[in-house]
């Protein structure tokens, strides 16, 4: 989860996808197959939630010294919304 400290109209919190090399920008779009079930769910979640927001960030590269299974992430990322979805 991130969460959003300033008080704008955004939800105090939204999910994450942590996804290496990708990259999203302002007014672009960003295509995505998504195809664990845990980001499933989440996409699920994220489709039935009133502000449909997501959050993008990079992995921190592991870089040899970190145990494998810990996955840190990047402090800044940015958020999306979902606007449109097909099923595969």
């Amino acid at each position: 989860m991130i969460y959003l400290s300033d008080n704008t109209n955004l939800p105090k919190s939204i999910p994450i996808f942590p996804l290496p090399g990708a990259l999203l920008l302002p007014k672009s779009r960003l295509p995505l197959n998504i195809f664990e079930p845990k980001y499933l769910k989440m996409l699920e979640d994220v489709l039935g939630s009133q502000d449909r927001l997501i959050g993008m960030i990079q992995p921190v590269s592991n870089d040899g010294n970190q145990d494998p299974q810990i996955k840190r992430l990047n402090k800044v990322g940015c958020a999306g919304r979902v606007v449109s979805f097909t099923e595969t």
